[in-house]
């Protein structure tokens, strides 16, 4: 469906925006927190049940079982239903311009403060040297769908979560390859900030910021840029 002409472009971005002033403005780091610490659990109760799956997995098999758990979760615990409203995987989505449809991040978190519109979006990917799940590719197909405006161009943040299976870190891998992509002349990836430790309750949890390479292209903000976007990482081992 990328061959829509304008006019039907602009149709759909109309409806989808309709009544909201963009970028959204940015969650709590607190509830982001919780948001993380909610991926981590999940992360740690299928890691119990299905060590296979956890070991030799492929990506959409760990996504769908952490959906499952993380709905579990969210359902049992009051403190964080009071912050997300429910989790879906694969639900297609459009890109910034509505250039690109049937798009589909990998795990999308519905909040109580949002129309369930403007999810909170979590890209997740293997990292695995040796088997080429490399540091490359979890920023190519990954992190550049956040600066381009593919994904999460409605919001002012969004989450990238790793399966690590050959003990890599954030602070081993993916803080000296974005620091190698921020002396690039102009940054590779747009990073504005490179990755800093947060959540200091979790093991491997970092956020960076990135500049993004597109402008919105409807309502009262077309033309201007969304400005930087809070990329929230969490690398679970």
């Amino acid at each position: 469906m990328s061959g829509l002409f304008p006019g039907l472009r602009q149709d759909h971005l109309a409806e989808l925006i309709r009544g909201q002033e963009l970028p959204l403005a940015a969650l709590d780091p607190i509830h982001i927190e919780l948001i993380l610490e909610l991926l981590q659990h999940a992360y740690e109760g299928i890691k119990s049940d299905y060590p296979c799956a956890v070991s030799a997995g492929d990506e959409k098999h760990l996504n769908s079982l952490m959906v499952d758990r993380l709905n579990h979760l969210v359902g049992d615990d009051p403190l964080a239903s009071l912050v997300v409203r429910a989790v879906s995987r694969g639900t297609e989505t459009k890109n910034y311009d509505a250039s690109r449809f049937e798009m589909r991040p990998d795990i999308q978190i519905s909040l109580t403060s949002r129309q369930h519109l403007f999810p909170l979006i979590v890209e997740c990917k293997l990292i695995d040297t040796a088997k080429q799940k490399t540091i490359e590719r979890y920023c190519l197909d990954g992190l550049a769908r956040f600066t381009s405006g593919d994904y999460a161009w409605t919001n002012r943040e969004a989450l990238m979560l790793a399966y690590v299976r050959d003990g890599a870190s954030t602070s081993s891998l993916l803080c000296p390859f974005l620091a190698a992509a921020m002396a690039l002349s102009p940054p590779e990836y747009a990073v504005v900030s490179l990755p800093q430790k947060c959540a200091l309750s979790l093991p491997d949890a970092a956020r960076s910021d990135h500049g993004r390479y597109f402008s919105y292209a409807h309502g009262a903000q077309s033309g201007k840029p969304p400005g930087n976007i809070a990329v929230w990482h969490l690398w679970v081992n």
